[in-house]
């Protein structure tokens, strides 16, 4: 109902847009109802929503639903600017506001709330938590695996929405490529994120998860040093776009599988809205330190160096959460009686 409700919000926030023609309605419309409506059905609520109908294959029932923020932004941005350019913006908005609307509609007829599973321990945690918000967050901010992860993702915040979303084709720029030649490259980026975030939360349900996060991380750090060398070969930026890509959205479902475990579905919008609110919060400390850092030296590759530096410590918290999942059987081996 929360997504749906969401959708109705973007709807509404969305088709009342394309009607105004004064600021002080803009920002109502778009910014306020719109906003409303866009964070009801972000990354957070939708893991969410998606983490109580699955057990065993929970993380890749994730990554493919969370796929959706990055796979889905070519055909649906491709489609309204054919809208735009043959009806017009007010007119695309309209009939993107209608898809919104039905979306809404299918969401609130097709989806029942999950049946309780007493053999998800997911589930059995969630009912040991109290219902006010206070209790709930005394609990969260007590829980050392919590904490583990709001310090890791902040970090990754800072390395991916801080700098590499604002600063890598100013970057590609200011080697010598041209704009066409490093928007390119963050296209490659892009689908490498819809790559990376269906491979690492199917990888999620079968290693151990904390060394797959860690691993994530240290790699990214070793591609931030990649980074410093593409001004002498076009291949190596996009292969950094490649390998960059496919390690940015990877981290989310992967925390995501490991907050079912640890924490439990029942607080799970909560949990994800907060380490959220961390990435976001790291995103922004990197894009203002970024650009103070530039102009201070008129270069990058301070950033990029800082930003290797912390997707390591991010790799360090990661390797401390310790694994809860009992390892699975092999197959053809019972269970020890």
């Amino acid at each position: 109902r929360v997504i749906a409700t969401g959708l109705i919000a973007l709807a509404l926030g969305v088709g009342g847009t394309s009607y105004v023609s004064d600021s002080l309605y803009y920002y109502l419309f778009f910014g306020i109802i719109g906003g409303i409506g866009w964070a009801s059905v972000s990354i957070p609520l939708v893991t969410a929503a998606v983490s109580g109908y699955f057990v065993k294959y929970r993380g890749l029932a994730i990554g493919i639903a969370v796929s959706g923020a990055t796979g889905g932004q070519l055909p649906v941005l491709s489609l309204l600017g054919v809208l735009i350019a043959t009806l017009g913006w007010r007119d695309a908005y309209q009939i993107l506001a209608v898809l919104l609307a039905s979306f809404a509609a299918l969401v609130y007829l097709r989806f029942k709330p999950p049946l309780a599973n007493p053999d998800d321990p997911a589930q059995r945690t969630a009912h040991t938590v109290d219902d006010t918000l206070i209790e709930r967050l005394k609990l969260l901010f007590a829980n050392r695996t919590f904490l583990l992860l709001l310090a890791a993702f902040s970090l990754c915040g800072f390395t991916t929405a801080g700098v590499i979303d604002v600063y890598f084709i100013p970057y590609a720029i200011s080697c010598g490529f041209t704009l066409i030649e490093g928007s390119a490259a963050y296209g490659v980026h892009g689908l490498g994120n819809l790559a990376g975030v269906i491979l690492f939360s199917w990888m999620a349900d079968h290693v151990n998860r904390s060394r797959l996060l860690a691993g994530i991380f240290f790699l990214r750090a070793f591609a931030f040093v990649l980074l410093m060398f593409i001004s002498t070969d076009i291949s190596v930026m996009f292969v950094f776009a490649a390998i960059f890509g496919i390690l940015n959205f990877g981290t989310f479902p992967v925390i995501a599988n490991i907050v079912v475990t640890h924490i439990g579905v029942r607080i799970i919008g909560l949990t994800l809205g907060l380490l959220f609110g961390g990435h976001s919060l790291g995103a922004a400390i990197g894009v203002v330190s970024g650009g103070w850092m530039f102009d201070l030296t008129s270069r990058y590759e301070w950033v990029w160096w800082i930003s290797a530096g912390l997707a390591a410590m991010a790799g360090v918290f990661a390797i401390l959460v310790k694994e809860n999942r009992p390892p699975r059987e092999a197959p053809g081996i019972p269970a020890a009686a």
